[in-house]
């Protein structure tokens, strides 16, 4: 049977009719599936809390008392009795007569003319090399130990909580009972020995390291028992450092150096490394420490 050509005619533009919305619908529903869910983000969301960084000190030396020397009783000396000496009898010496010394004449000297220095012109003062002023807390030698090391850790925890709050965060210091969910900042200054012993820093003794050590970890708030570190079984012996240390390898930690005269601007660019390893840790497990 043989269509004819007005119905044939008909029949095509159906079957293109047909096609042409089976081929929109699988475009739509393609685009629809391809196209990602965009969620809101709930890191901002997650309380943060700032530890004080343990730093600790060597402790005031106690002022000796002082005794009293009592000075003994003097003994008088006895002096003996003068014994008077028999003078002499000076006999007188013959003086004999001066001879006049003829003066000659005398040459003139001439002094040859002063002759003028030209003074060189000086050259300009140099310009101050660019210096970065150290922190208040170690700007005075009479600080002693603990008022530095409490300065530099409140300056610490205010820095970081401030950079953690411009980047969003639900940010606070440690203060009476912690939340039972969300991210705990914990950090200690260590250096190392002679050994290459990571030793809790002992700010006051004499050092030859010149930077710190900053081991800061970072804690699930749902798992509050577990520590930054542990002191070490043995400890040698010596006052220069603090305690050796074993560091917990089960939490994410991290390590930064920091000059022993620190900056600002050195504390702030430690502070803004650790909100972003913080931030990294909170989008690659964004579920471990939600609500």
């Amino acid at each position: 049977m043989f269509f004819s050509p007005a119905r044939h005619a008909k029949f095509t533009w159906a079957i293109r009719i047909f096609f042409f919305f089976v081929l929109t619908s699988a475009f739509g529903i393609s685009r629809t599936i391809a196209q990602p869910q965009v969620t809101g983000s709930p890191v901002p969301s997650i309380p943060i809390l700032v530890s004080d960084f343990e730093l600790f000190s060597v402790p005031a030396a106690a002022t000796p008392s002082t005794t009293p020397v009592v000075a003994p009783p003097a003994t008088p000396i006895a002096t003996p009795s003068a014994t008077p000496i028999a003078t002499a009898s000076t006999t007188p010496i013959a003086t004999p007569p001066a001879t006049p010394i003829t003066n000659s004449s005398a040459t003139p000297i001439t002094t040859p003319p002063v002759t003028s220095l030209t003074t060189p012109a000086t050259a300009p003062p140099a310009s101050p090399s660019k210096q970065k002023s150290p922190l208040p807390l170690f700007s005075g030698d009479t600080d002693l130990p603990s008022i530095q090391a409490r300065r530099l850790v409140d300056f610490f925890a205010t820095t970081l909580v401030e950079i953690l709050q411009k980047s969003g965060y639900s940010a606070r210091r440690t203060k009476g009972q912690n939340p039972t969910s969300g991210a705990l900042l914990r950090g200690v200054f260590a250096e190392p020995d002679q050994m290459n012993r990571i030793r809790r820093t002992l700010l006051g003794e004499t050092s030859a390291n010149s930077k710190f050590l900053l081991y800061v970890g970072i804690f699930n708030l749902a798992r509050p028992d577990q520590p930054l570190y542990q002191l070490a079984p043995e400890q040698p012996s010596g006052a220069q450092f603090g305690p050796v240390i074993a560091l917990n390898n089960y939490i994410p930690l991290a390590k930064y150096e920091l000059d022993k005269n620190p900056t600002e601007e050195d504390v702030r660019k430690i502070c803004a490394q650790i909100a972003a390893s913080l931030t990294a840790l909170l989008a690659a497990n964004a579920n471990a420490f939600s609500e």
